[in-house]
């Protein structure tokens, strides 16, 4: 199952706090988008979530500065 969060507009660590809060309530394997357009997200959700849980991150461009950050749960 998938489950999205905008934070477009949003800086750190606004979209981090979204996403913990958000990820508590999943199962293992289910899978969280983040949508940002702010290129600092991508380090820092994908570096809080891979360090502290190691949850698989990956990251698409889905338009000129716009990323979607897939998180998934174990």
């Amino acid at each position: 199952m998938e489950h999205f969060i905008d934070a477009l507009g949003e800086m750190c660590p606004i979209p981090i706090i979204k996403a913990e809060k958000r990820l508590k309530k999943l199962k293992p394997g289910e899978k969280l988008i983040l949508e940002t357009d702010h290129s600092c997200s991508i380090q820092s959700v994908t570096g809080h979530f891979e360090k502290k849980y190691g949850y698989a991150c990956s990251i698409v461009e889905v338009e000129e500065g716009i990323w979607q950050i897939e998180i998934i749960k174990k």
